[in-house]
């Protein structure tokens, strides 16, 4: 139950070292570190001895991006050739490679995963394959369910697990759009101090520590980080710190307790706010302006985030293939949102600049696991069985008092900084809502040769949630329990490193609430009933590289307000169907591969309205393709050049329906990013200088669009710009 750190070890004659040493002193001093430790040959014990020895992380100087055996949460940790679901990992390696700074900033390189913005790149819910996610029920702290739109840093993560379709026989009800798992670094074997300084244009610089080793029978890993500085518009401000400890304690050779605590706040202003459009006034989305543009957004207008998260995990193993898992976390995330809102007043670039206090400034949630895996044998047959729960109670918080400031009026062809104008009282809080879920699941894997198997799921649900007006009246309450979400797959292995699989999913969602305003306002909808049928092979080529393909077909239903009875309910259905083409790994020992393209067609059905019916669902591309090469050649140990290494990624996004009537689009787009590594001995110590230019082109492009309504009338919508040309660069040592 423990973790390892790999490392990695070259020889460099003391000629090469010292210009080594000298080369990335001089990167530091400059914050334009170039290129990375390649994979090189391991040390002869023939070569002299006044060699200088280099060790660093392999994964990182080296990387395979190797696919790794998913944990599925109830099912526990299982084959991926052989788990008849689409599942992708994004390895600690490429997160580290690459300088993802947040879980959106890794989420870019999985062409199933859109980002769905609410109040900009720091407050978003990820979604898969075209649906839109919730606010905790798709979103997992290893395995727990956490806030998803609340900041998440990426540093003390090991890797980002997304599980694309419908998952509401592991986890209960939720919407289709897949499942997100943040994985926290664990406590390694071996004692570590790793410190990292980076810099991010315009002005960011960032410090951050990552310590690591055991004292008896206790595991500890800290992670602690500190950023500040002006961003990529002038007058900006951004500014991160993380406080994070993991710590696993083993009671004996078969049990360990895992405690997780952190703190992490962000707050970012003066970035360009969300622009707003489709609203009667204006038809069409604007195309892109330049985001390093000031007057997009507003000095001191942004986000503030602050999230504490405490988790604990008992796992224990009985042996003869029979484990135990029980779990638990607290969250609470205080989010002061006072962000920009430019609205388009016509399509010529008009608008005014609102600065809001209306988003929900406050949300908790606390989350359950416990789950039994084991394998038993039935009339000579073999069954994994499953038995499981899990769940969560999470409380939202308004204010007394909606505020929307009106600072003046602009022009995208122009954008001005506005008077700062005095913010009127909140009212303080209250608490608004609160939803609870609880579902208790059961699994068996039946092999029924050693080729053919049958994977049956199902979880039962309870579900109570409630809302309440400042004054304390109840507005709204629904209760369903005993709701079932199946899932059944065939799973067929002609041969070991090539699997073929069909699934079948019926999963339970939570149902809408009805928006003010209607016959029905506040009153909750009975939950939703999804469905998906999904298709799959995946191909191990080698045990480090794996290509997998899936074809789907799932549904969702839509609500809409009547408009004769005035009435909001389910009249129309979301259909999504498309396939994904995925490849990771090591190619050869000099290249590896992480990245694919998707394919949907995202559609509103049986709307009701004839503008809007068989239309385009907004926001979500047909095709979308993100590949990242990492190439670290051998050949270059003959030149003693073994530590450096280059990393190339493109994406790209066919263009996105911008209304639900479809009568605009958000034109396609492609970004290139270009890095590059060197690994060395520096001033006697590891380290890995690393160069990342993202967005090479400076492609000026939406990174998310929005609908305001895309079940009947039109409605109005959200865009947010993406990233421009962004320079990163770091210099990490191990001491």
């Amino acid at each position: 139950m423990k973790s390892m750190v790999y490392r990695y070890t070259a020889i460099l004659k003391p000629g090469r070292a010292r210009a080594a040493v000298s080369a990335l002193a001089l990167t530091a001093a400059s914050l334009a570190p170039a290129a990375a430790w390649a994979q090189a040959q391991q040390a002869d014990a023939s070569k002299p001895v006044d060699q200088v020895l280099i060790t660093a992380n392999a994964n990182a100087v080296a990387p395979a991006y190797a696919p790794t055996d998913p944990d599925l949460g109830p099912l526990g940790r299982r084959s991926l050739l052989d788990t008849p679901l689409s599942v992708t990992t994004v390895p600690a390696e490429l997160i580290t490679n690459l300088m993802a700074r947040t879980v959106n900033d890794t989420l870019r390189y999985l062409p199933s995963v859109e980002i769905r913005d609410q109040q900009g790149m720091e407050v978003s819910r990820p979604q898969s394959r075209g649906f839109q996610g919730g606010i905790v029920q798709d979103t997992r702290l290893d395995g727990l369910n956490v806030i998803g739109t609340t900041a998440i840093a990426a540093e003390n993560l090991a890797g980002i697990q997304v599980l694309n379709g419908l998952a509401g026989a592991l986890y209960g009800p939720q919407p289709p759009a897949g499942v997100f798992d943040y994985q926290l670094k664990r406590p390694t074997d071996t004692p570590m101090a790793r410190l990292t300084t980076s810099f991010e244009s315009d002005g960011i610089f960032t410090q951050a520590g990552d310590f690591s080793g055991q004292v008896g029978p206790v595991g500890y890993r800290l992670n602690l980080v500190h950023g500040a500085g002006e961003g990529y518009v002038a007058g900006s401000h951004n500014e991160r710190n993380l406080v994070s400890g993991d710590f696993d304690i083993h009671v004996d050779e078969a049990t360990v307790l895992e405690v997780d605590l952190s703190h992490y706040r962000t707050d970012a202003t003066g970035l360009p706010g969300s622009i707003v459009y489709f609203s009667g006034k204006s038809t069409v989305l604007p195309s892109a302006p330049n985001p390093t543009q000031t007057g997009l957004g507003q000095p001191g207008a942004g986000t503030d985030l602050m999230t504490n998260t405490a988790l604990a995990k008992l796992k224990h193993d009985f042996g003869d293939g029979w484990t135990f898992e029980v779990g638990g976390l607290y969250q609470n995330a205080h989010r002061n949102l006072f962000g920009i809102t430019d609205t388009m007043t016509n399509d010529a670039g008009a608008y005014t600049v609102t600065k809001n206090f209306t988003a929900v400034p406050h949300f908790n949630i606390t989350s359950n696991t416990a789950s039994l895996n084991g394998h038993v044998d039935v009339a000579g047959f073999e069954n994994d069985v499953t038995i499981a729960t899990n769940g969560f109670d999470n409380g939202q918080y308004s204010y007394r008092n909606s505020i929307a400031v009106n600072l003046g009026t602009g022009n995208l062809a122009n954008p001005t900084i506005l008077p700062t104008k005095a913010t009127p009282d909140n009212g303080g809080q209250y608490k608004s809502g609160e939803v609870r879920e609880q579902s208790v699941i059961f699994g068996d894997t039946l092999h029924l040769t050693q080729q053919f198997a049958v994977q049956a799921t199902v979880s039962t649900s309870f579900l109570n949630s409630q809302s309440w007006s400042k004054t304390g009246a109840v507005t709204s309450s629904d209760d369903e329990n005993g709701v079932a979400s199946p899932t059944v797959s065939l799973i067929y292995k002609p041969r070991e490193d090539l699997t073929l699989y069909a699934t079948y999913a019926n999963s339970i969602e939570q149902g809408d609430t009805a928006p003010a305003g209607t016959a029905n306002a506040n009153v909750i909808l009975s939950p939703y009933r999804d469905q998906s049928y999904e298709a799959g092979v995946k191909y191990a080529i080698t045990p480090k590289l794996m290509v997998t393909a899936a074809g789907f077909r799932m549904t969702r239903p839509s609500a809409q307000t009547d408009a004769t009875t005035n009435v909001f309910g389910v009249v129309g259905t979301q259909r999504n169907w498309g396939g994904e083409l995925f490849v990771q790994g090591e190619v050869t020992p000099d290249l590896s591969l992480f990245g694919g393209l998707t394919y949907i067609d995202a559609r509103l059905l049986n709307s009701g309205v004839a503008a809007t019916d068989d239309k385009r669902i907004v926001g979500v591309p047909e095709f979308k393709g993100d590949m990242t090469a990492d190439y670290h050649p051998q050949y270059l140990n003959r030149f003693g050049l073994g530590g450096l290494g280059f990393t190339g990624t493109v994406h790209y996004e066919s263009d996105r329906a911008a209304t639900n009537t479809n009568n605009s689009y958000a034109p396609s787009y492609a970004t290139v990013d270009l890095g590059v590594r060197y690994a060395s001995a520096l001033w006697g110590k590891t380290g890995i200088a690393r160069l990342q230019v993202i967005n090479v082109g400076d492609v000026h492009y939406y990174s998310s669009i929005a609908d305001g309504n895309i079940v009947g009338s039109a409605g109005a919508n959200t865009a947010y710009l993406g990233a421009p040309r962004t320079l990163l660069a770091s210099l990490e040592i191990d001491l």
